[in-house]
């Protein structure tokens, strides 16, 4: 079952765990960025550009979640929750540039070196993973916002590197080989990329509005054919407008014309929807036959609709369903052949 808050006073919360967080990472990137200059590492230069992009995805996960608690409006009947998206996907795509960036560059370092200063390498890591710790725990506080999660999941991988960072200059210090600092780099910009790459992946999901990774078509069809009123649900389209609002619509068949059970029958399906999949903007279609009102279920209308999931057939067979629906005139009969479609 999908956890789902999105309360405003959640809200409120998330954005002043990432005000908390801009501050801190703010001062870590002045520090890296000044220290891989007087040190000469390319591996806390990469590190510093990851760190960059990362205030600029804070910024912008910050101004997502100002965005989100504007209402909708008749311009804007969905708000402004692909707002968050696009930015994210343009941050995404710049973080890529960086890596192949650094990516060149420690290609150019290894034929030509530079000697390192691992003494300097050593303090910034390890200044830079006491921020990150303290930024990992006020964010880790009790946190059900979507964002902050993923901003608490990327830090943790910013930690991991700073240990990184560490360990190259220790080596260093150590042994004296300054390969070293061109491998980190090069790993680090690859694990950069790597994640980059997924995220623009996720980004251009939400925005071909596929089907959620966490939410099956099938086992949302199920979980409400549950329900005892409902014959069967067609027609079902999934789509997020953000990484944290989903919207859904149906079509939903019941046993009987009542307007009461229509009520009924709908305040169940709304509560399924938002207890067991975290949807909570639905459009439900109630029909007593299934697809009963859809545009290809009529004669006239006889071929396939390409956007219905439920109809890659071809018009003769749908002429067919059509015409038997249409003939059942006995309520036992009709009762009969729902079961037998439900099976």
């Amino acid at each position: 079952m999908i956890e789902y808050h999105s309360s405003t006073e959640s809200l409120m919360q998330s954005q002043k765990k990432l005000v908390v967080t801009i501050v801190l990472v703010s001062f870590v990137l002045a520090a890296k960025f000044i220290g891989a200059y007087t040190t000469k590492s390319l591996a806390l230069l990469s590190d510093s550009w990851h760190l960059a992009t990362d205030l600029i995805s804070l910024i912008i996960s910050w101004s997502g979640l100002r965005s989100s608690l504007k209402p909708a409006s008749a311009k804007y009947s969905y708000g402004y929750c692909r707002y968050s998206v696009f930015t994210a996907l343009i941050n995404n795509i710049s973080l890529i540039l960086i890596s192949i960036y650094i990516l060149y560059q420690a290609i150019l370092r290894y034929f030509h070196p530079v000697e390192i200063a691992p003494h300097g390498m050593i303090l910034l890591s390890v200044f830079g993973l006491l921020m990150n710790l303290a930024i990992i725990r006020n964010l880790g506080k009790h946190s059900k916002n979507a964002n902050v999660k993923s901003v608490f999941l990327h830090f943790m991988g910013d930690a991991l590197s700073d240990v990184g960072v560490l360990i190259g200059g220790v080596i260093i210090l150590l042994t004296g080989q300054h390969g070293v600092d061109t491998v980190l780099s090069a790993a680090l910009a690859c694990l950069i990329l790597k994640n980059a790459l997924r995220m623009c992946h996720e980004c251009i999901k939400i925005l071909l509005e596929a089907v959620p990774k966490d939410i099956s078509i099938e086992e949302l069809r199920n979980a409400l054919k549950e329900i005892q009123e409902i014959v069967d649900v067609k027609d079902i389209h999934v789509w997020s407008l953000s990484m944290e609002t989903l919207a859904m619509t149906a079509h939903v068949c019941i046993y009987e014309a009542n307007m009461a059970l229509y009520e009924t029958t709908l305040h169940k399906v709304q509560h399924t929807l938002k207890d067991q999949f975290g949807i909570e903007h639905s459009a439900i279609q109630i029909e007593n036959l299934p697809c009963s009102s859809c545009y290809h279920s009529k004669p006239d209308h006889s071929l396939g609709c390409n956007l219905c999931v439920d109809c890659p057939r071809s018009s003769t067979a749908v002429q067919k369903e059509t015409a038997l629906i249409q003939n059942c005139t006995n309520k036992t009969f009709l009762n009969k052949l729902l079961k037998k479609k439900r099976l």
